[in-house]
């Protein structure tokens, strides 16, 4: 994520494609971090606001991200990617809340 803009490979197969990397993968993220030692029923029981961390996690975790190009060469900040980071990694907490696969992989 953080690697030198000239290490990057130069393949445009549509328009915002580079945005829709940025929401797959905050997607997966996102996904993960939810499933993580978290088992569903408990955890919604227990602390209800377990699921706003996560979400706080994530927009952070982009924010940082985001912010650190800056200063990679041939990279830069995009405010757009920073929105797009965040809301890939919501989609993914409320996916894995929907369909949580994840959770009979890691037990």
């Amino acid at each position: 994520m953080l690697t030198p803009g000239t290490k990057l490979p130069e393949v445009d197969l549509f328009d915002f494609q580079d945005k829709a990397v940025h929401l797959i993968c905050f997607f997966i993220q996102g996904y993960l971090w939810s499933g993580v030692g978290v088992k569903k029923q408990e955890a919604i029981k227990s602390n209800p606001r377990i699921w706003k961390n996560f979400i706080v996690y994530g927009l952070l975790a982009g924010i940082i991200l985001e912010s650190l190009q800056q200063f990679i060469p041939n990279r830069s900040f995009e405010l757009m990617d920073m929105i797009v980071n965040g809301l890939g990694a919501s989609l993914g907490l409320l996916g894995y809340l929907k369909w949580p696969f994840i959770k009979f992989i890691l037990e």
